[in-house]
């Protein structure tokens, strides 16, 4: 079972506060790995939440980290707001219009917000997971999950007609998803540096956008640049070799 510690934040301008979940950091272990680097647990994301609207004042805050004095694990004395009511803003994020609407909300932060390149990166990776998630799991429509007994019929039928119109609104958003994936690798490869402890995994996050963008030959050429040899990028070779562009289960 999945296990957080509970924390709170009170809003800068209004002073309410919000009650929050951090996953517990052994919970990682227990968690599913997909092709952009999304991490799920039980269905709940693990990267902390970096935006916040306060649902009393509207007030956006930016939290760089998770730690005092911005979080405390003190419950105050004053109502608080719960997890669910604040985080991804409200949104029901597991149907296909939750996810849209994420993919908005970020798009209303790049218009609005002053901000610099980290956070920009933030944004644009968060409406690429979020543009994802309409066919992250299209892999549990196939007839296979129903004629092995792992789901009833009334359970694969629902998810499948679920996957398959998050996959017409996918496509129907292709467009979009493309230019927001050119402008965030155009960021990474300008912002990160064989210095930087972030420059592995970010030539991974290079790769897997190139292969999400269709350019296949940009992605097979980083993959031969690279000396690591793991499952992952083993993983995404086979993707890359097969032409298909298309986010998948890595682990889990």
């Amino acid at each position: 079972m999945i296990k957080f510690d509970t924390f709170y934040i009170q809003c800068p301008r209004c002073h309410s506060w919000m009650e929050g979940h951090l996953l517990i950091s052994s919970m990682v272990n227990q968690s599913i790995l997909y092709s952009d680097g999304k991490i799920l647990n039980d269905g709940y994301i693990t990267e902390n939440q970096k935006m916040i609207i306060c649902p009393a004042c509207n007030h956006w805050s930016w939290i760089e980290e998770y730690k005092e004095p911005i979080i405390t694990r003190e419950k105050p004395e004053e109502t608080y707001y719960t997890w669910n009511s604040w985080r991804f803003y409200g949104i029901h994020f597991e149907s296909n219009e939750g996810r849209l609407a994420l993919v908005n909300h970020y798009k209303h932060f790049l218009q609005k917000s002053d901000y610099g390149i980290d956070q920009e990166i933030y944004f644009r990776r968060m409406i690429w997971w979020a543009y994802n998630d309409l066919i992250r799991n299209k892999y549990l429509a196939d007839i296979h999950y129903y004629i092995s007994k792992e789901m009833s019929f009334k359970v694969w039928k629902r998810n499948r007609e679920k996957l398959m119109k998050g996959l017409t609104l996918f496509t129907m958003y292709h467009h979009d998803f493309m230019e927001n994936l050119y402008r965030l690798v155009f960021l990474l490869e300008r912002r990160y540096t064989p210095d930087d402890e972030e420059y592995e995994s970010t030539s991974l996050d290079i790769i897997e956008i190139y292969r999400q963008l269709g350019d296949f030959g940009k992605a097979k050429e980083l993959l031969d640049n690279t000396t690591r040899r793991t499952f992952f990028i083993s993983a995404i070779e086979k993707k890359v070799n097969a032409k298909d562009d298309y986010v998948f289960l890595v682990t889990g």
